[in-house]
């Protein structure tokens, strides 16, 4: 019963939460509202620089490459890793595997067993500097101690229990073709494979999110379109207690008093 959950229900319910929670994320990002120009300069001043901006900003980070070196190399590092192996597992979801997915294996083998040390560094960053421990909150360790849980798993099964790779292909087709098989596997693939599915339920509800969100960011989204009076359309007018001291007319009569007074 265990087996046929893990391999039969687990793999669509996680995959339908990943991709339901992106997208209610993304709609409510989309529906918050920008009434102003908050981008952060320097900002280009055309929609060509924002795609440029927004493309740099996923590959290079050179804001935190200017803020923290140390740190960018280890961001940078983790996620060069991850994608490495993230495409050489496209193997065994396609058949016959393309020309150029056989070229990254031998690449995202290596990658895949030096994951785990960019994983590691960022955790041990944030247990001890002080100033990066005060902010932390438990989300932050999660995801890095489940990332790092599937990268050591996942380097185990290569080593120590390696799994038939005809049988995997064949558990993994099963799922994209809607006809899953009940597997005999290692636990250790088991496990492996359990974490990957507790990550993909875990990703759109975690900072993981950054990933996808920071292209809806109005900090980086917006043109740098300063010369253009911005009005906010929710500033409606109110009515006004005539008691409050602070009503707008008696401030404008108080501000216009003092402006009087410096000219004199």
């Amino acid at each position: 019963m265990i087996t046929k959950f893990l391999f039969f229900y687990l793999p669509y319910l996680s995959l339908g939460i990943f991709c339901l929670g992106i997208l209610y994320r993304f709609w409510r990002w989309a529906k918050s509202p920008v009434p102003l120009r908050v981008v952060v300069p320097p900002a280009p001043r055309s929609r060509l620089g924002i795609v440029r901006r927004l493309v740099g900003d996923a590959l290079l980070f050179p804001n935190l490459f200017r803020g923290d070196k140390l740190l960018w190399a280890g961001g940078f590092l983790l996620h060069a890793f991850l994608w490495l192996v993230i495409l050489r597992h496209l193997r065994y979801f396609l058949y016959p595997v393309p020309g150029w997915v056989a070229a990254i294996q031998t690449p995202g083998l290596y990658a895949g067993y030096l994951i785990p040390l960019p994983l590691a560094f960022l955790l041990a960053r944030r247990l001890v500097i002080d100033r990066v421990l005060y902010i932390s909150i438990l989300g932050d360790y999660f995801a890095l101690v489940l990332l790092l849980a599937i990268t050591v798993s996942g380097v185990l099964l290569k080593v120590f229990s390696r799994t038939y790779i005809v049988d995997v292909k064949a558990l993994v087709l099963g799922l994209v073709h809607f006809q899953p098989l009940l597997a005999d596997a290692h636990w250790l693939f088991s496990l492996h494979f359990l974490l990957v599915m507790a990550l993909l339920i875990y990703f759109p509800f975690g900072k993981l999110m950054h990933s996808g969100g920071f292209i809806l960011s109005p900090t980086r989204n917006q043109r740098a379109n300063f010369a253009q009076r911005f009005v906010n359309p929710w500033d409606f007018p109110v009515s006004y207690n005539p008691l409050n001291l602070s009503s707008p007319e008696k401030y404008a009569q108080t501000l216009m008093a003092s402006r009087q007074g410096e000219v004199e």
